[in-house]
């Protein structure tokens, strides 16, 4: 581990550590405004993960938000790194919930946020707990939460993309909800393909593609959303975008960027 491995796991356990009774206030208020309980829980977890960024060093180039609708979304990316989760949710606007491994709900502190901001805990091993953790998805975007899904089940260790799981859109099949094509990419660097454990700076570029709707494809179309997202996704990521992004550097402030 290096210096920025030391300081980015101080910080994970200092934010959670303290903010437990903004968590206990936060519940209380779920059960009579989940909105507004959702809405504070986004800006305090986004201002910890731009922090995580800024100690990690990273610059993060944004294209495409003017593809994300107003309405609840489910966004569907490619995932390599943990740290595709925290650039998500730091340049989505209003933030979103992520389906998560079954296996994070055992770290109460974490779980407790994570539940604040709508994240699922999906059990991969068990396919009828499965299926209802799809559907609580589905009802989700429609109580107007955007939702985030890696349909590749876990981290692709070369960078390609494999795979997307039956059933990953499933839930915006059933909300009649947009699904949005989300590419990342350098996010490993910043952590997974170092030795040691070690945190080291980089850029993470992140592509929003085109919005699309399930119940408006064709019907041979429908068979292959996760197909179409998929091909969308690896569009992005090979095409250079030569248009001006918004995003923010290793401070965590806001500027344009060109990623021509």
């Amino acid at each position: 581990m290096n210096l920025r491995s030391f300081r980015t796991l101080f910080y994970v356990i200092y934010f959670l550590i303290v903010t437990t009774p903004k968590r206990s206030d936060l519940r209380e208020l779920a059960k009579t405004d989940p909105e507004e309980s959702a809405r504070i829980s986004h800006q305090y977890v986004k201002r910890a993960l731009r922090h995580l960024l800024r100690i990690a060093g990273v610059k993060v180039e944004v294209s495409g938000l003017e593809n994300i609708p107003e309405e609840p979304c489910l966004y569907v990316g490619n995932h390599s790194s943990y740290y595709d989760i925290i650039v998500a949710e730091s340049v989505i606007p209003g933030g979103t919930g992520f389906v998560a491994k079954d296996s994070l709900k055992k770290i109460p502190l974490l779980a407790s946020w994570m539940n604040l901001i709508h994240c699922l805990f999906l059990d991969r091993d068990n396919a009828r707990e499965g299926l209802k953790t799809i559907l609580l998805g589905a009802d989700y975007l429609k109580e107007g939460f955007s939702m985030f899904i890696f349909p590749e089940g876990t981290r692709s260790r070369d960078g390609q993309i494999a795979p997307f799981k039956g059933g990953s859109m499933k839930m915006a099949q059933k909300a009649d909800a947009p699904v949005v094509p989300v590419a990342i990419s350098g996010s490993a660097e910043i952590f997974e393909k170092n030795e040691g454990l070690r945190v080291t700076p980089g850029t993470v570029k992140i592509s929003f593609g085109s919005p699309f709707r399930i119940s408006e494809l064709s019907r041979e179309d429908k068979k292959r959303a996760g197909e179409l997202a998929r091909n969308s996704i690896q569009n992005m990521l090979v095409r250079p975008t030569a248009s001006l992004a918004s995003g923010f550097a290793g401070d965590g402030s806001v500027e344009n960027v060109s990623t021509s």
